[in-house]
């Protein structure tokens, strides 16, 4: 199975050394990568959105799933049976926008959006948080003792 996290903005150094080590756990389990895509420029919010969107919707392989507070909500279990039901070589993209959401095109694009929470996170945080759940999504799978709910 293949993974790519695509992310706009880079990620900060507060989180760095945790969410390596989780990408480096994930590998026994898939090929995951991190793809980081340049903020949008311009002054209006919907101009620096819209070049990030098509920023995105280069990048991305459908179908994918967007982060988004307004999007479901989904237990670790929930990630879990979504990997399970995947194919041993499908690839799986996921999306973080940026710092003001993303574009109506990028959300009409997506298979799905999921949410992290109900709150407003940082991007660095969420994309720490997203590999977090994705290595124990896998760890669910396999019995590790990981997740311990």
């Amino acid at each position: 199975m293949q993974i790519r996290l695509l992310v706009v903005g880079r990620g900060g150094r507060e989180l760095r050394d945790f969410e390596a080590r989780f990408v480096e756990r994930l590998h026994t389990f898939a090929r995951f990568q991190i793809i980081e895509l340049p903020e949008g420029r311009g002054k209006q919010v919907n101009q620096r959105k819209q070049a990030e969107a098509k920023q995105i919707l280069k990048q991305v392989r459908t179908p994918f799933i967007l982060f988004d507070e307004r999007g479901t909500l989904n237990s670790s279990m929930q990630w879990s049976a979504h990997l399970q039901q995947q194919r041993g070589d499908a690839q799986l993209d996921f999306v973080i926008g940026g710092a003001n959401g993303v574009d109506e095109t990028v959300r009409r694009a997506a298979s799905a959006i999921w949410s992290l929470s109900k709150l407003t996170l940082p991007h660095q945080l969420a994309r720490a948080l997203v590999v977090e759940q994705l290595y124990r999504a896998f760890t669910i799978i396999q019995g590790h003792p990981y997740h311990r709910a």
